[in-house]
């Protein structure tokens, strides 16, 4: 069933305006390692684990096919934030035919919010863009997200470039999409397709 509620939603576009770092200083236990291959599955658990809390709705609907064709595109490179060998955030970054590097998406896993992560998973983000020879570093936040995300990309050194107002039919907790049940179906029908 889907459950959605139109929503006024102002969105910021930002660009990283400082000199990028070199270096992030983890807490103890603290990694953060880029997923080299391709996952579907990894990608869209990271996607709804965020994401979720903050509705997040824009691949909801993908299914396997769509996740591995944007996966495999080479233009997306995907890090994981591990605490204690626990998937706790992740970054995704996406680079544009102007050499623009986007931070796509990019946060925490509910439990992990508050331990002062956010802020270095941001500069993490620009510092994995900046060495992939981007033109540009930019990403966009909106007033869905998470209360501290606009304050966390600025502390981090991003500036607001524009900002836009729409209506969003955003889902409810209590939407199934968020259960996944297309994108899993279609894992499956995919990998018994091609098994062997």
């Amino acid at each position: 069933m889907l459950n959605t509620v139109n929503t006024e939603v102002t969105t910021w576009f930002l660009q990283f305006d400082a000199l990028p770092p070199t270096h992030i200083d983890w807490p103890q236990g603290v990694q953060l390692i880029e997923a080299e291959i391709a996952s579907p599955e990894l990608s869209q658990f990271m996607f709804r684990t965020v994401g979720g809390p903050w509705r997040w709705f824009s691949r909801l609907s993908w299914d396997y096919q769509q996740w591995l064709d944007y996966l495999t595109q080479q233009q997306v490179r995907t890090w994981l934030l591990w605490v204690k060998g626990t998937p706790a955030g992740y970054i995704e970054l996406l680079k544009h035919a102007d050499q623009s590097v986007e931070i796509k998406f990019f946060g925490l896993v509910p439990k992990f919010i508050g331990q002062g992560l956010g802020l270095k998973l941001a500069q993490a983000a620009v510092m994995q863009a900046a060495s992939w020879q981007a033109g540009k570093i930019w990403l966009h936040t909106c007033s869905a997200d998470h209360p501290s995300a606009l304050k966390n990309y600025q502390h981090a050194g991003f500036s607001i470039t524009h900002t836009e107002t729409t209506t969003e039919a955003l889902p409810q907790l209590n939407d199934s999409r968020l259960l996944a049940a297309d994108f899993v179906y279609s894992a499956l029908a995919y990998h018994r397709k091609n098994a062997g």
